[in-house]
Parts: C-alpha cells; structure tokens; sequence
C-alpha cells in the first residue's frame, strides 16, 4: 500500500496581512469604477439640466415685457395711481400730491371716468398724467387682440369727452398680460407700464381711511 502525501500549506501573518490589502485594494477598485460610472451618468444629467435652464433662459430674453422701472441718475421715483373702484380719496391724494408738489400718473378705469367724470377733470387740470386701464377691468390675457383693442378704444372715447385727449400709457388691470397683450397694446402706440413696488393699500384701507377722516376734522 502506497502511503499518501499530505500537503501542509502554512499560512503566516504576513501572508495574512498582504491577501487582505490585495483584498481591500480589488473592493476599492470595484467602488471606484461604480463611482466613476455613476459620476459620468450624473454629470449627464446635469448637462442636460443645465441646458434645459439655458433654453428657458433665452426663451425668457424674448418674452415681451412691460416697463416696470428706468435707471435714473437722480434721486427720483414716478409714481402711479390706479383708480378703478371708489373715489371717496381722490380729493385728498390731490390735496396731498399738491402740498409735496408732486406729479403723478393716473391709470383710470372706463366705469370709473363714466361714473367720476369731474374728479377726471380735477386730476387732469391739477397737471397729472392720466393712463389707460381699460374700460371694464378685463383679464387682458383671456381676450383676443381684437378685444383688447376695443376695450383701450372704449376708454379714450370717454376720456377725449372730458379731456379732449387721448392717453399715452397704459396698465394692465391686475397686472397681468403676456406677450398678445404687450404686443397688441403697443401696437396701438401706448407704452405698457407695470410697478416695481406695491403699496399693497388695500390691506390697510382702515388706516388710511382714519387718517382721512383725521385730516377731513382738521381742516373743519
């Protein structure tokens, strides 16, 4: 009977240590080349994001938009006034623009000059530009150009009744247009004028409904 070999491998702490460095470093090896590969997919995608956001960008460049303020040298704002609704203030934003020897720019409402047509008159004596706002305080942005027109024609029909002229500038009620407004509206020849900054007026109607009573006492 043949006596059978036996192999005996020894396995020392230097053999150890070198198998689980050679270990870490194939792991290490694998992490990196899921890293790189999910980097270049990622990188992808914020390529594509990014020129996504450059298209909207330039899209944005060709929007049409309306004037909402001009770089001035001087210390000076231009004010506007929207009047569309009562009219139990006028008298004193008049009386108040005069004591500051102020100038500033109503944009009236068709309703409103048909129902005030002597306070269209005091506004328009006392030296204040007068702008178009509509004839019925419509979203511009629902009505086709040929509605759009008819309502800025409506108001300077009214106006050139009182004043005997027509108005230069015009606001959009609420705000809101889109390029078929501001293109339409200037087509007509007015200059389209928005806000860069809002009273916000009617969150503190009370108060300056008592300051009007408190001047309206005084002056009595």
């Amino acid at each position: 009977m043949e006596g059978i070999a036996l192999r005996i491998f020894v396995i020392t702490k230097r053999t150890l240590v070198i198998a689980a460095i050679v270990l870490i470093a194939v792991i290490a090896a694998v992490i990196i080349a899921i890293a790189v590969s999910d980097g270049n997919a990622t990188a992808a995608g914020s390529m594509a994001v990014v020129e996504e956001y450059e298209l909207e960008v330039l899209a944005g460049k060709k929007r049409e938009l309306p004037v909402y303020s001009v770089e001035r040298d001087d210390k000076k704002i231009a004010l506007t006034i929207d009047a569309a609704w009562e009219d139990d203030k006028t008298d004193f934003i008049l009386e108040t623009l005069k004591s500051y020897n102020v100038k500033a720019t109503f944009f009236l409402c068709g309703f409103w000059v048909e129902k005030y047509p002597e306070k269209v008159k005091a506004i328009y004596d006392a030296g204040h530009e007068l702008g178009n706002h509509t004839a019925t305080h419509p979203h511009m942005n629902k009505l086709s150009a040929a509605q759009m027109q008819k309502e800025i024609e409506d108001f300077e029909a009214m106006m050139v009744k009182i004043t005997g002229e027509k108005t230069k500038v015009f606001r959009a009620p609420y705000g809101e247009y889109n390029d078929s407004v501001i293109t339409t509206v200037r087509s007509l020849g007015y200059e389209v004028l928005q806000w860069d900054l809002d009273t916000v007026d009617m969150k503190w109607k009370p108060v300056f409904s008592m300051a009007v009573g408190m001047r309206q006492n005084e002056q009595i």
